[in-house]
């Protein structure tokens, strides 16, 4: 054999070790959870169906633990959804064997105790209406919310009580609230999220002293003019940089591969590094984009004092952050490509660090509350330099 095959043989064994796919597991899209709530929502689903909670996920830093977070419910925010969280553990074996335990459910409430609804209609006086889409642990064992409605960034402690609401720069929120999406869209909305495409991803730094919040598109003065479609989300995406305590240290910009893509999460890595999940909303043989990226967040430009970022061409002087292709989720090599690779990949947490000394990724998927949909969690054995 030559040199140069040895080598190769040598690169590739190890690029191997470097990310793994050790496991997965299925959950069925008719399990039940363990609120107790024994009801049919509006549409006739059991308001204790397991469902959407693979939207986002967070590990506890206890054991195998972790929290997963539902979204809004089914029915795209038709029903009285009582939003919540569960505790559940996720074992994976050396062998490759993966288990999911579900272990608590706990209900989402204000400080007065009411629940909080994942109801597009529950925007008036009351202010309860949330679409949780990313969730993290602090050390203290509070827990941080990125709501997709406002959009906002909640804390709630580990009874699920809510603590407090950050402030939101202005130019992220809407002026004139709907339930009905097309209601929310320009002309009645000229700046602010697009309905759905709100915070859909929070990190935490690891020194807790700072969080990240990334929208899922583009926001409304963000995208590009000449498009009125605004099921296209635009290229650049806003990432808002917050201290624990509330004070916004900047707004940078986040490029994406397409205008169809969408960001569903992010995850920290280091104070200035993350993983994103950006993807399209393909299922099956027709997904062509689910993609992790590194990128860091170092050298980006603070946009948090100009209006509008239209796409695709950035302002001159404008640097986004910088961005490297981490995990492609269809390479043939895990195998998952195929009729039943789900469409919405989105949730990401690191477990206990491996015996070799690499990270324990964790991923699941999103099933919309679909009876007839499972949920998938993937674990992946990475290294991170």
């Amino acid at each position: 054999m030559s040199l140069f095959l040895i080598l190769a043989t040598l690169w590739n064994s190890t690029h191997q070790l470097e990310i793994q796919l050790l496991g997965k597991t299925v959950i069925p899209g008719t399990a039940s959870d363990l609120s107790g709530m024994k009801n049919l929502l509006e549409d006739k689903s059991p308001n204790n169906r397991l469902g959407g909670f693979g939207s986002a996920i967070a590990y506890t830093g206890q054991g195998n633990n972790y929290l997963l977070l539902p979204d809004r419910g089914p029915g795209d925010g038709a029903n009285s959804y009582s939003c919540r969280f569960h505790l559940a553990e996720i074992n994976v074996s050396t062998s490759g064997k993966l288990d999911f335990k579900l272990l608590k459910t706990t209900l989402f409430k204000t400080p007065e105790g009411s629940t909080l609804t994942g109801s597009s209609k529950g925007f008036g006086s009351s202010g309860n209406r949330f679409d949780p889409e990313g969730i993290r642990v602090l050390k203290n064992g509070s827990i941080l919310i990125s709501d997709e409605y406002g959009p906002s960034i909640w804390l709630f402690d580990s009874t699920g009580k809510l603590k407090h609401k950050f402030i939101i720069p202005e130019k992220f929120l809407i002026q004139n609230k709907s339930d009905h999406a097309e209601k929310e869209f320009p002309p009645s909305n000229k700046k602010g999220r697009v309905t759905n495409k709100g915070f859909e991803g929070i990190a935490i730094s690891p020194d807790q002293k700072k969080w990240l919040a990334a929208l899922q598109g583009s926001l409304i003065q963000d995208r590009n003019p000449s498009n009125s479609d605004l099921k296209t989300n635009g290229n650049n995406l806003r990432f808002l940089e917050t201290s624990i305590e509330g004070k916004h240290l900047r707004e940078i910009v986040y490029k994406m591969e397409s205008a169809k893509n969408g960001v569903n999460e992010i995850l920290a890595i280091g104070e200035e590094d993350y993983l994103v999940l950006e993807r399209d909303g393909d299922a099956g043989e027709s997904a062509r984009f689910k993609k992790i990226f590194r990128i860091s967040t170092k050298n980006a430009t603070d946009v948090s004092k100009i209006i509008s970022l239209p796409a695709p061409k950035l302002p001159e002087g404008i640097v986004p952050v910088t961005k490297t292709l981490f995990l492609d989720l269809l390479d043939p090599k895990f195998g998952l490509k195929g009729k039943d690779f789900p469409a919405k990949i989105e949730g990401l947490a690191f477990g206990p660090n491996l015996p070799d000394g690499r990270r324990l990724l964790i991923i699941t998927t999103d099933n919309d509350f679909k009876p007839d949909e499972s949920t998938w969690i993937y674990a992946f054995a990475v290294k991170i330099d």
